[in-house]
């Protein structure tokens, strides 16, 4: 699985009034970025964010008419919570502060290391992707709708594999959905004939899941490992359920 890559899925504004500095950033982030806004001024900055509504905002720190600091707190004031990475040649801790203190993502000192600049877009740009319920894998990557279907299958067929390893029978059915961060895997008519049989001479329902629920938690960690590796990022299992008199089983994992 390739997908998309996260920046050319994000729009960024470049506020910069040097303007060599300003053309040698613009062409690099050009193709590399779905969209580049430039502006050479805070003023100008503040008119180009209304006018385009970008994802993230990369400003210089100091600047004639209004530093990059004051820019982006007229732009917090009216109510827009849009990641910013400042850059500046100061290394100065009151300054730094300042910019922590209005909630800036990342603070680079000049001239800019062009590896950190990318790690920190890659960065942001997941979590913007990630807030809008895309799923971001191979540290960079988007899934395609088809690509999102074929992962959906491969986590299936790997969790009805780990099923009949840990209770000898498979599920009637398998359906798995992922959504953002979050992967939903839905269970039915998977009772083994054991169980099938207790439910018929009594009401069992609870003990079947008490000790379904005792296999699940200590041979779990199988699937996190398995589902890891496929999407190359850590997950969790966040809940359990477990319904033998519905005969209808609900997992969910949470992508970190």
């Amino acid at each position: 699985m390739e997908g998309i890559n996260v920046l050319q899925k994000i729009k960024i504004l470049y506020v910069e009034d040097e303007p060599i500095t300003r053309n040698q950033v613009y062409r690099f982030l050009k193709k590399r970025v779905g969209k580049t806004i430039t502006a050479e001024n805070g003023e100008d900055g503040i008119r180009k964010f209304i006018e385009y509504k970008p994802d993230l905002i990369i400003t210089d720190l100091v600047m004639p008419d209004m530093s990059g600091i004051e820019m982006m707190r007229k732009i917090r004031q009216q109510g827009f919570r849009c990641p910013f990475i400042i850059t500046s040649a100061l290394s100065d801790a009151n300054t730094i502060l300042e910019t922590v203190d209005l909630k800036i993502e990342k603070y680079l000192i000049k001239p800019v290391n062009i590896d950190i600049l990318m790690k920190n877009l890659v960065q942001i740009a997941t979590e913007i992707l990630e807030e809008k319920d895309l799923l971001v894998i191979n540290n960079d990557f988007i899934l395609t709708d088809d690509e999102r279907r074929e992962l959906e299958i491969e986590i299936r067929n790997l969790y009805s594999k780990y099923l009949k390893r840990v209770t000898g029978k498979g599920a009637k059915l398998i359906n798995v959905f992922i959504k953002g961060k979050e992967i939903e895997i839905i269970l039915k008519e998977n009772l083994t004939t054991l169980e099938k049989n207790l439910l018929v001479t009594g009401e069992h329902y609870k003990n079947i899941e008490i000790v379904r629920k005792t296999v699940y938690e200590s041979t779990m960690d199988q699937v996190e490992k398995q589902i890891s590796d496929l999407i190359n990022r850590r997950v969790k299992i966040q809940r359990i359920e477990i319904c033998p008199k519905e005969k209808y089983e609900r997992l969910l994992v949470d992508i970190i």
